[in-house]
């Protein structure tokens, strides 16, 4: 029982330090891309790979319209769930994030990220470093050239 415990805060503060790393690089960035990814109709199920510098984050990202916003969940393969996130007017707001992970700058960053995806995207508006890239198997990247982070949607079906 204390290894597990003890391998499980390892991997949370392996994550932290993941996104932490990916949030303190910086780069030149340009954006791409004019049509919706994600269907406003019905909840959208996407295994989502997070991946900055050498380090990766998985799991099943779960994504829903509603009454004028934009509401998600992150669950990792140990259905332990990594932030909610509710989206509005243009902006995101992450809750219920690991503790492990929930720094300003990382929170920000997400944050940043997920609202270029959920709002910005369709319109073709400049996303400050991010681009979307439709790929040939339904799935699509969102790239935040600035941080160095992808993360890659994969359909669940």
């Amino acid at each position: 029982m204390m290894k597990n415990s003890l391998l499980i805060n390892a991997v949370l503060f392996c994550l932290c330090l993941l996104l932490y790393a990916a949030c303190v690089a910086t780069h030149s960035a340009s954006t791409t891309g004019n049509s919706q990814f994600l269907d406003k109709g019905e909840t959208s199920r996407y295994q989502l790979l997070i991946k900055a510098n050498q380090s990766e984050i998985t799991g099943i990202m779960l994504l829903k319209y509603m009454a004028g916003e934009w509401r998600g969940s992150l669950i990792n393969e140990f259905g332990v769930k990594v932030f909610d996130l509710t989206a509005t007017g243009g902006k995101c707001r992450l809750q219920h994030i690991l503790p492990l992970l929930d720094k300003w700058h990382i929170r920000r960053t997400i944050a940043s990220d997920f609202a270029f995806l959920l709002w910005n995207a369709g319109q073709g508006t400049p996303g400050k470093g991010k681009s979307i890239e439709q790929l040939p198997d339904g799935a699509f990247l969102l790239k935040n050239e600035k941080r160095h982070i992808t993360y890659l949607f994969q359909p669940v079906k």
